[in-house]
């Protein structure tokens, strides 16, 4: 990514950043997935980083309502062997969840619910369950295939009460949205006092993947624990001690006043900076240690899955069976 002229270009006078009030950003990357031409800045007073220029609304209401599925999964609706890969890990979302939260606090809202493993097993576990997808093939699926109350449309458009739900699970969601601040304010409101919010992003820190695959059309923010953590405190919630330390957090609904006082975290911006910018060859990459070892694990899961998703039939088949397997080693 060095080696791009435009990488290391300032850019002043945008948008204040919704954590630090700074106008002043960095080009990080003039490359997006399948070494698309797209522009990333990062936030030099907090290390946010973002999409430049920001795609409009209609842009991108129409990109994921229609082409999103298609392009990063090159299908209409979920695959079988897709189902299986995400049910043990929705599995452990909802059980997570249900251990945090009261006995009276059983209405579970989805946003961005995908293919609905999450969603099918907060129900299994008793939870009063409403979905909301954009895509139209993926709620049609999950309306059909599953069973579940999926609302096709964004959380804006959605039918949603206010202070109605327990529980808010947003799982790689908020790099999507165009103004992730407001629309966890938002959000907020639609939570009973002292309800829960799951928020799960990739790390932009993170590694194990290739810097030509960092950086794609569909995330349109991109955050650290750093940079997320500001924004859900911003919102209205106080982080849990059962939060992990990346990138999935869990807070709770605290009933205060929206915080507006800028946060400056010069040291996050540097320390992304130099990870993001430092020079990484693709043959570098492939022969690293993380590059060999992603190759090697996907030779051994990617048929495993798509076996065992064949041998046990329809989506609802898989994730019961999941969920039947996990319950048992949980009680175990």
């Amino acid at each position: 990514m060095a080696d791009k002229p435009d990488v290391g270009l300032t850019l002043d006078g945008g948008q204040a950043c919704s954590i630090c009030h700074g106008s002043e950003r960095r080009v990080v990357s003039g490359i997006g997935r399948g070494f698309e031409k797209l522009t990333t800045v990062i936030c030099t007073g907090c290390g946010l980083l973002q999409s430049h220029p920001m795609p409009t609304a209609a842009e991108l209401e129409r990109f994921y309502a229609v082409d999103y599925r298609k392009k990063y999964k090159s299908t209409y609706e979920p695959k079988p062997k897709h189902v299986y890969r995400y049910a043990p890990g929705a599995y452990q979302r909802v059980a997570q969840l249900a251990a945090l939260a009261g006995p009276e606090q059983r209405r579970f809202l989805d946003i961005g619910s995908g293919s609905g493993e999450i969603l099918y097993m907060a129900r299994r576990m008793g939870f009063d369950v409403t979905g909301i997808e954009p895509n139209t093939g993926y709620a049609q699926y999950t309306r059909a295939q599953l069973g579940l109350p999926v609302q096709n449309c964004n959380y804006e458009q959605a039918d949603l009460p206010k202070e109605h739900f327990d529980i808010l699970n947003l799982n790689h969601v908020l790099e999507h949205l165009p103004d992730p601040l407001a629309s966890l304010r938002f959000l907020n409101g639609l939570l009973r006092p002292g309800g829960i919010l799951c928020v799960a992003v990739p790390d932009i820190a993170h590694t194990s993947h290739a810097p030509w695959t960092r950086f794609h059309y569909a995330h349109v923010h991109n955050f650290n624990h750093d940079t997320l953590k500001a924004m859900v405190l911003k919102s209205g919630f106080v982080v849990l001690p059962e939060s992990t330390a990346s990138t999935t957090l869990i807070a709770r609904k605290t009933g205060a006043a929206f915080c507006d006082m800028p946060q400056r975290m010069e040291e996050n911006y540097h320390r992304l900076w130099c990870g993001l910018t430092a020079p990484t060859s693709v043959a570098g990459h492939v022969a690293s240690r993380r590059g060999i070892g992603r190759f090697l694990g996907k030779l051994y899961r990617y048929p495993k899955e798509y076996l065992l998703a064949k041998a046990h039939g329809s989506p609802r088949a898989i994730l019961d069976h999941v969920f039947r397997q996990m319950e048992t080693a949980r009680r175990a």
